[in-house]
């Protein structure tokens, strides 16, 4: 399993460098628009590209996200994040399983899965993930979808579902799906450790501030209105 401290990485705004929505946007860019914000995790998702194009971005955010005191994720790809010292990985239902991931990417990796209803919450534990992907809260998941992924939507949880989830944890709960800052007080009252933000903060004039907005709302407690609308 990961170290403590790793997995207290996994709080506030789950960093998560996506730039489908906004394809104007450099992939390194965004992660450090991203760490310069204080998010203290990052998740490389780049779903219509192969592993040897995500390589050299993955090498750049790594160096990124060391200078910053952040840890970093690639998301799918096991064998990606095993030729780079200290990136762990996302995983989703159809990936490899965690536990065989662990025995590719060794103990201390930080390894994390999507989940959509409480029984495989409940199954990723037993597979010894360091956190858990629970959603989509709020929207449906298709919009970040690569291009080759037939399978229908997945359904909006709610947040009573997240609740529960959030509830029966013993590891790390990040909610992901239809998420700014205007339902962020819904989030935090759940107990969910972190939100993970995509489009709303690539496709924001200003990446860094509202991304730094989420972040500190959502770990200090501060009113979302005093930052100004997302």
């Amino acid at each position: 399993m990961a170290s403590a401290s790793a997995r207290a990485a996994i709080c506030g705004l789950y960093g998560i460098v996506d730039t489908s929505a906004a394809p104007q946007l450099r992939h390194l860019d965004l992660g450090r628009a991203l760490l310069q914000a204080g998010v203290s995790v990052l998740q490389l998702r780049m779903k219509d590209t192969a592993p040897a194009e995500q390589l050299p971005i993955l090498q750049g955010l790594k160096r990124a996200a060391d200078e910053a005191g952040a840890e970093l994720i690639v998301n799918d790809h096991v064998h990606l994040a095993a030729e780079v010292s200290g990136v762990g990985v996302h995983l989703g239902q159809q990936d490899m399983s965690p536990r065989d991931a662990r025995a590719v990417l060794g103990e201390s990796a930080l390894i994390g899965l999507s989940t959509h209803n409480l029984l495989q919450a409940r199954e990723a534990e037993n597979q010894g993930v360091d956190y858990i992907g629970y959603g989509p809260v709020f929207s449906s998941a298709g919009k970040h979808r690569g291009s080759n992924d037939r399978r229908p939507p997945q359904p909006p949880v709610g947040l009573a579902s997240l609740k529960v989830v959030v509830s029966a944890a013993t590891v790390p709960v990040v909610a992901i799906g239809g998420i700014d800052l205007n339902v962020l007080p819904l989030l935090v009252a759940t107990g969910v450790d972190a939100v993970a933000v995509i489009s709303a903060i690539s496709c924001a004039e200003a990446p860094v501030d509202l991304a730094r907005s989420l972040h500190t709302a959502f770990r200090f407690g501060a009113d979302p209105a005093r930052f100004g609308p997302p």
